[in-house]
């Protein structure tokens, strides 16, 4: 099954006013990824804030431009030589995904204890000072002189025991709290050191894993390289592979760059009496053919790199590249992240191509790959080979709408055929486009009950959506935790169905968000749209479930 980006976040960096969406197959790979992201970004500023700098020393400045010149001319070279720079590429460097940290939490701080008091002893020196010279001379100023260093030592005594008692049960608490936390720092040592070396035993299986054709190890191996190779520009990259073993096919849906991550500085001048840097860009007709010889070049590094490594283990037979872009489509302001080229390449053929002279546009066409005239134009095309749409949450429906009339109340039937019932009617709906409508799981749908896939290049992709027969109204919660599972699922759409209606505060929080909130008046025109009737009483459904 295809590894697929679960989780995403969203990343702003204010200075270079950029935002992006970036998505992954779990949370540690989601942070590590937005970390990366985070790190270039701040580089490019650092970068931006040093030339600020450079502008306020005339004497440095003119060659600083000439030196952005130098790296300018460089850039163009580097995106000239994507290709050839990468020939070779090497397999994994399974050390650089393990854990060798050492545990760095300090070990617990021995404890001070409270000090136990001296015990007072009847001859010290305090209990039997020398008497008076009047008390010498009467016996009964004796007796009372020493009765009252006796009573004086007994206090005392007393008094130490009371102290000693309470200073030993305060040490023991003390060692006990200490003798605590330093089980509890072992254990989280333990822990640490079992979790790190489980990771690292993860590493190695899906290494081992990968040598032997295994399915998810092929798919999670190729994903992770792939997501290595670094090109002279950055951008926010995903892949999603797909492994066939029985054919031997991989099947790659690879983001690509957009025409505005193609850095397209020509040189920079310094001029002196404004005290300013001038800088000059190649035209757009130069930006368009090299943002489509740097794409195609990308393709052929990917099949490279897939044709290359997995020939070791003779994993790969043919590869299928699809290639798609996050961007806005202007003529409605939404972002969108429609295919704009797939190619479908046998080993045998690609082993045909010299890498080091290839042109990587025209071997695109003599391909037969599928995309515009030109890729800056983001025209959408339909891949020639789609992944999957396996999912282990999917299980069979059955039909419910057969058994409609005007007599069901839709509001108090079986909370499963209602399930059923959503789903039925959306499949009729995203039939007509040629989608699908496919029932989760209850016991393990995570906030999903039905997943529609549209294949409209444009307005489609993954739907989420959520059936709730209901008789109360719906509160904001349960639109919270669909707009949640829409990010979780890396969703296009988010719908959310009832046999009730929403409050204020749910139609609100779904505003200016992928979602749409359908009620139980909405649902019933959906049913006699596909030639089907019901009814809903709420009233009468809670009688009957009440009952």
């Amino acid at each position: 099954m295809a590894t697929r980006n679960m989780y995403q976040t969203e990343v702003f960096h204010r200075g270079l006013n950029k935002y992006r969406i970036v998505k992954a197959a779990s949370p540690y790979e989601l942070d590590q990824k937005a970390r990366a992201l985070k790190a270039q970004w701040d580089q490019q500023w650092a970068r931006i804030v040093e030339r600020e700098e450079q502008k306020k020393n005339d004497a440095n400045s003119d060659a600083y431009a000439k030196e952005l010149s130098q790296q300018a001319e460089d850039m163009q070279v580097a995106l000239d030589t994507i290709l050839i720079n990468s020939l070779y590429p090497d397999d994994l460097d399974l050390n650089e995904f393990k854990k060798f940290s050492i545990f760095s939490e300090p070990y617990p701080q021995q404890p001070t204890l409270f000090m136990i008091p001296f015990m007072p002893i009847r001859s010290d020196k305090k209990y039997n000072p020398s008497p008076p010279f009047l008390a010498r001379l009467s016996k009964k100023k004796m007796e009372e002189f020493e009765k009252y260093h006796t009573t004086e030592y007994e206090k005392d005594f007393s008094q130490w025991k009371t102290d000693s008692y309470f200073v030993d049960i305060s040490n023991r608490t003390i060692t006990q709290n200490y003798e605590t936390s330093v089980k509890e720092w072992n254990k989280r040592r333990l822990d640490f050191d079992q979790s790190q070396t489980a990771k690292n035993q993860e590493i190695d299986l899906l290494f081992k894993q990968y040598t032997q054709g295994k399915t998810e190890s092929v798919e999670n191996y190729f994903r992770l390289v792939l997501e290595k190779i670094e090109l002279p520009f950055s951008y926010s990259k995903s892949v999603e592979v797909e492994y066939d073993s029985m054919s031997k096919t991989i099947i790659i849906d690879l983001f690509l760059p957009v025409i505005e991550d193609i850095p397209n500085l020509k040189n920079v001048r310094y001029i002196k009496a404004r005290k300013e840097f001038k800088e000059t860009y190649y035209p757009d007709s130069h930006l368009k053919k090299k943002y489509d010889d740097v794409i195609y070049q990308i393709v052929l590094q990917t099949l490279n790199y897939v044709f290359s490594l997995g020939s070791k283990y003779n994993l790969v037979d043919s590869v299928v590249v699809n290639g798609k872009v996050s961007t806005v489509d202007k003529s409605t302001g939404k972002s969108i992240e429609p295919y704009v080229l797939s190619v479908n390449v046998a080993k045998a053929a690609f082993d045909e191509i010299n890498l080091e002279g290839v042109d990587a546009t025209a071997w695109f066409k003599s391909a037969k790959g599928v995309s515009a005239a030109s890729l800056a134009n983001v025209t959408p095309v339909a891949p020639i080979v789609t992944m999957s749409r396996e999912d282990k949450r999917f299980v069979e429906g059955y039909e419910v709408t057969e058994s409609l009339d005007d007599s069901v109340n839709l509001a108090a039937i079986d909370w499963q055929d209602f399930e059923n019932l959503i789903r039925e009617i959306f499949e009729r709906e995203f039939n007509v486009n040629g989608g699908e409508v496919k029932i989760t799981r209850a016991s393990r749908d995570g906030g999903v009950d039905a997943v529609a896939f549209d294949p409209d290049p444009i307005r489609g992709g993954k739907i989420v959506i959520q059936a709730k027969r209901y008789t109360n109204v719906v509160g904001v919660s349960a639109v919270r935790d669909l707009y949640g599972t829409v990010l979780n699922e890396g969703a296009t759409k988010g719908i959310l169905v009832t046999t009730s209606n929403y409050g204020n505060d749910a139609y609100t929080f779904a505003q200016g968000k992928p979602l749409t909130l359908m009620n139980g008046a909405n649902l019933l025109y959906l049913l006699e749209k596909h030639g089907y009737s019901a009814r809903i009483d709420l009233l009468e459904a809670k009688e009957i479930l009440r009952g």
